[in-house]
């Protein structure tokens, strides 16, 4: 068996944020910067739980048209662009190996909603352990997120953990996990050889953390 433990930004999925901000800038007549303020505040607590975007939008800017709202709300939640990348190596081990999957990420309540449309894209990731950060009341990398996460699931020790934060896997570490950085944004551009390369580099990492039949 592999245990694999995937970070979702930026490892499943890409996320634009540009088209949000313009959109915000242009709607509510507001500097780039006030709109990238607005998202970086409202991002920590929405991933937390705390929050939904519309709310957010609500409160934060006084808008009295729902209609305004709900266009900006949709906006947000088209930032999610899934990727095939990290999908087709799994999906391509799970054909020889028993593949788990856990899904450790910073999520808000909106985004994990729309979360399952990206995850049937992978036919390994449909039964997976979703562990993101607006139900559990915390944001990776404290230790509390990683810490909680084995307490809950105490076989995921030693599991191989994907994350695109060096802050995040240096965390995961202390609990044991066996960590590769990988970022679908540093792979943009690469040439078809240099990207089956790293392809090739992620399964042999994989592999390497396949457990015995005997302790699975």
């Amino acid at each position: 068996m592999i245990r694999i433990a995937l970070d979702v930004g930026n490892i499943l999925i890409i996320s634009k944020f540009d088209g949000f901000l313009k959109k915000l800038s242009k709607t509510l007549n507001i500097t780039t910067e006030e709109a990238n303020y607005f998202m970086n505040r409202t991002q920590k607590l929405h991933d937390l739980g705390y929050t939904n975007m519309s709310d957010e939008l609500r409160d934060h800017f006084k808008i009295r048209s729902q209609s305004i709202i709900d266009e900006l709300t949709e906006e947000w939640n088209n930032v999610i662009i899934p990727s095939d990348f990290i999908i087709d190596i799994v999906n391509n081990l799970s054909k020889k190996y028993e593949v788990k999957i856990a899904l450790l990420s910073n999520v808000g309540l909106e985004h994990s909603k729309i979360m399952q449309k990206v995850l049937d894209k992978g036919d390994f990731l449909k039964d997976t352990i979703k562990y993101f950060s607006c139900y559990v009341g915390a944001r990776k990398p404290s230790l509390l997120y990683y810490h909680t996460f084995l307490q809950l699931n105490p076989e995921w020790v030693g599991a191989a953990y994907l994350d695109d934060l060096q802050e995040n896997l240096d965390a995961s570490k202390q609990f044991g996990f066996k960590t590769f950085r990988f970022s679908l944004e540093d792979n943009v551009g690469l040439s078809t050889s240099e990207l089956k390369a790293k392809s090739k580099e992620i399964k042999n990492f994989l592999i390497s953390c396949k457990e015995d039949k005997k302790n699975s």
